[in-house]
């Protein structure tokens, strides 16, 4: 073997030469040639040393053999820090003219300054027009290089974005313009590159999707194997299983083989072997060029999302087999940007196993017990497998934590312990309502308010007493009345307050629960007294009682001594898909539950909880479903582009009725108009889009673009119809009149939106640190907002009937609030909860988990509480003596 001779076969870092004979041809090699020579605008947006430079060389030499002008345009080259507008976009004319041999034509700087009076990017367009395809009679591409570069100057740079869309809509007007086409590449994303999304080219252009080498694709390495191994595949596939086929990694891991001299006679073990020593092992001295660093110092920068951002990796760590949900969020991004984690299937996984080694579990915690005030409480805690309440915080040491979490994105395990660290506060003597203030302070508001009416009453009939006599007694003692009302609504909610404190203890024991359960029913009882069946829960003057009812019952459910009780039938587990459930959704017709998932499969439900049919959707993952307005149809977005529209009638049950291809991208949400002649899309790089919908036969025509593009989380109609509402990545809520094409926005960053049936005038809201607010669409101005108890909020949904609003959070705790901002529910889950849906009628609600569980759980008011409460308290002889005078309604 002569080794003198194989090395220089492999080159590592840098970018690879036009006949190098070992550059790996992949699907965004065709995908970008033919998309570039069809005039696309074209982006190639990828983490660092994935072959995008080589990407671009191999291009262009492709393209200017059909003869077609191409120019590069390298943004680090002109330089950022302290350049001015005026000299940067004059570096791109320079960069233009020596390209294209323009200074025959052209002195740039007379002809710069001869235009000082427009602006730099006014001239840089008068220059493409005048210039460059005057004097350019063939096809032009205009490659720019490191276009992430931009993030850095002291300008904006939506304007040179705008400039590049500008071209393409110039095509219409000018036919010189569709000679010329730009492709951008760098490491970032569109969200980050454009902030104005009426100006960016982003959702005009076609993104290029760069993967790492497939055997079948890098079949060519081998030749550089040959002469150190007998099976050159065999070594070859041993190599791209360590590196998940990262293009500087594979170069890398085969020059390490050839230059270890050695023949390799086994090739699992000795490829192993040369990973470990030669890049595991000590990795950061043996990492030249740099590449592993790069990585470490992407997902280990200092900054507000470094804890959920190394939380999202923890998460991806410990479920690599089956990877985590990939939801666009700007942390999961950066993992993505950093080149440590790649997207397979819609879910997101470690992208080799040599990172998986080096960036593994312990490195992770390590650096996050670095990064909070409390990580030597927090590692305690979990250790002692989230039991051991000596290691939660308190006092000043608390208010500390919440201070430093303020304005962060924190991984699941800082909120819990920061919750629990809360709850624990509710214990203390001196801060026993520290978690109930939220609530309790409205309660009292609502007491002086009375109070001081009262007051006002009393004036009113001393003043008028010698008018009547008779009227002042009247408004006396209607002021006494509601002064006792007020009084009256004070202690029952101390008294429902006292119950939810024993309640909502972790540690609390059977007997606790059971000790909690009378006070609760007391002040139920009470409560049950001061309304009637027909007062709205807004208007309640107290609801502790409900919570503390509810969460009783609840924990009781849990218990093994109770298993044989009646309470286990208030909730149902509906268990049917492999992996998490994606979307939940209830019928108009109060008939069926609809589930989807990341398994691609559709299930139907009766409300028993019993499976009634199943079908796969071919869709990969299923983002989103919804019901047709009459229930007769069923509609799925999928990851792989399409909507799908299904029949739901007895004799077609589970047929599709057609298919939808709206993009190569995903399409992450849906909405039926309440009419049903519209249906909604969105997703990720594609316009929100308005279609014409007829049935019998089912039929879908293109009727609208709504000017938003990039990533849409979410599009709702209006239940009047004529309104839709989109929510976007950079958190933005608009309100479209969909006919009009016009929007309005919303003062909010919003993680979640939904409209109510009843309450179509209403669009309920609610920010990442847990505000909900309710806005009346039409003059888009704030009604009501509150506090919710979660650190930071993942879902809101309003009920049917728009009396109750859901709130989910990161902690996995689902609560139900009315619409003054007072809990009276509250459901906790071991798993993620991904989608929560009410039935139509309200009285249930469905939880979707990541685990592929369902949850159908009853929604009980207060007095079917009282009822179940003291049925099962009748039937334990050592409370029946004590709760029979406040239960003798439920003795039957």
């Amino acid at each position: 073997m002569n080794a003198a001779t194989q090395k220089p076969y492999y080159q590592v870092g840098g970018c690879l030469p036009k006949n190098a004979p070992n550059y790996v041809k992949r699907r965004a090699d065709e995908d970008f040639y033919e998309g570039i020579k069809a005039g696309e605008f074209c982006y190639v947006l990828n983490s660092r040393q994935m072959g995008k430079s080589s990407l671009q060389v191999r291009t262009i030499e492709r393209l200017q053999k059909e003869g077609i002008y191409c120019a590069v345009i390298d943004i680090s080259e002109i330089g950022n820090r302290g350049v001015t507008i005026e000299q940067w976009y004059a570096g791109i004319l320079r960069i233009l003219e020596n390209n294209f041999n323009l200074s025959e034509y052209v002195n740039i700087r007379t002809w710069w300054r001869e235009r000082d009076y427009l602006a730099p990017l006014q001239r840089l367009s008068e220059f493409i027009t005048t210039v460059l395809l005057k004097k350019i009679n063939h096809n032009i591409v205009i490659f720019i290089d490191e276009i992430d570069s931009i993030l850095a100057l002291d300008f904006p740079v939506d304007d040179f974005l705008g400039f590049i869309r500008a071209c393409y809509n110039k095509r219409a007007n000018n036919h010189e313009y569709n000679r010329l086409t730009f492709a951008l590449l760098g490491v970032s994303t569109p969200q980050d590159l454009c902030q104005d999304k009426i100006s960016t080219p982003f959702n005009i252009g076609r993104a290029i999707e760069l993967t790492g080498f497939q055997l079948d694709e890098a079949l060519l390495l081998m030749d550089g194997l040959v002469g150190i191994c007998q099976k050159p595949r065999a070594v070859l596939k041993e190599v791209l299983a360590w590196t998940g086929g990262q293009p500087f990694l594979t170069q890398k891991v085969c020059k390490l083989l050839i230059e270890n001299e050695e023949l390799i006679i086994n090739p699992a073990e000795e490829v192993a072997g040369i990973v470990r020593s030669k890049i595991v092992d000590d990795w950061e001295a043996q990492d030249a060029p740099e590449h592993l660093k790069t990585i470490r110092d992407r997902i280990l920068r200092k900054d507000e999302r470094i804890v959920r951002r190394l939380g999202f990796y923890q998460e991806i760590l410990q479920n690599n087999l089956t990877g985590i949900i990939a939801d666009h969020s700007l942390e999961q991004m950066e993992l993505r940007l950093s080149g440590l984690v790649v997207k397979r299937d819609s879910k997101l996984i470690v992208a080799n196993p040599i990172y998986r080694t080096i960036f593994n579990q312990e490195m992770i915690i390590e650096e996050l017990e670095k990064l909070p005030p409390y990580s030597e409480e927090i590692k305690a805690w979990l250790n002692s497998n989230c039991t051991d309440k000596s290691y939660l915080l308190q006092g000043e040491n608390l208010q500390l934590a919440l201070v430093w979490a303020a304005g962060k994105s924190l991984r699941n395990q800082d909120f819990q312990f920061l919750t629990t660290s809360q709850k624990l506060v509710l214990d203390a003597q001196t801060e026993s309502l520290e978690l109930t203030k939220i609530e309790t302070k409205k309660a009292q508001a609502e007491v002086i308010k009375a109070q001081q009416q009262a007051k006002r009453w009393i004036q009113i009939g001393s003043t008028i007493f010698s008018i009547s006599l008779i009227l002042s007694i009247g408004f006396s003692m209607l002021a006494y009345q509601r002064f006792k009302l007020a009084q009256s609504s004070r202690e029952i909610e101390q008294i429902g307050t006292d119950a939810l404190l024993l309640a909502i203890k972790k540690s609390a024991t059977n007997q606790e629960l059971l000790e909690a359960l009378p006070k609760a029913i007391s002040a139920g009882q009470r409560l049950k007294s001061l309304v009637n069946n027909n007062t709205l829960l807004v208007e309640y003057p107290a609801t502790r009682p409900i919570l503390a009812l509810q969460i009783i019952l609840d924990k009781l459910d849990k218990e093994e001594q109770f298993k044989n009780s009646f309470l286990q039938k208030r909730k149902i587990i509906m268990q049917g898909h492999q992996g998490a459930v994606t979307s939940v959704k209830f019928s108009p017709n109060h008939k069926f539950l609809a589930s989807a998932g990341v398994d691609g499969k559709v299930i139907i439900w009766n409300l028993e909880g019993k499976k009634v049919t199943e079908w796969q959707t071919e869709q990969k993952s299923i983002n989103s479903l919804i019901f047709y307005p009459d229930s007769k149809y069923l509609a799925t977005a999928g990851s792989n582009g399409t909507v799908k529209i299904w029949s739901l009638l007895e004799k077609n049950l589970g047929k599709k009725l057609y298919v939808l291809k709206i993009s190569q991208t995903e399409v992450n949400s849906i909405s039926f108009s309440a009419d049903g002649k519209y249906l909604a899309t969105a997703g990720i790089n594609i316009p929100v889009q308005i279609w014409n919908l007829s049935l019998s036969p089912i039929t879908i025509s293109f009727n609208t673009n709504l000017d938003d593009h990039n990533l849409i989380r979410s599009v709702r109609f209006s239940p009047n119809k004529n309104l839709l509402a989109t929510l976007d990545g950079k958190s933005t809520v608009r309100l479209w009149n969909i006919y009009e094409k016009k929007f309005e926005t919303l003062d909010v960053e919003a993680i979640s939106m939904n409209f109510s049936i009843h309450k179509p005038q209403t669009l309920l809201t609610a920010t990442s640190n847990g505000v909900v607010e309710l806005w009346q669409i039409y003059t888009g101005r704030l009604v009501n907002n509150f506090k919710s108890l979660h650190l930071d909020t993942k879902l809101v949904n309003f009920s049917p009937d728009g009396e109750l609003i859901a709130t989910v959070g990161i902690d996995s705790i689902v609560r139900l609030w009315n619409l003054s901002g007072r809990q009276v529910n509250q459901f906790e889950f071991s798993e993620n909860v991904i989608d929560i849906a009410f039935s139509s009628e309200g009285k249930k609600i469905a939880v979707a988990d990541s685990n592929g569980q369902i949850w159908l759980i009853s929604v009980e008011n207060l007095e079917e509480l009282l009822d179940k409460s003291c049925k099962f308290l009748l039937e334990r002889p050592n409370y029946f003596m004590r709760v029979g005078e406040f239960c003798h309604n439920s003795r039957d």
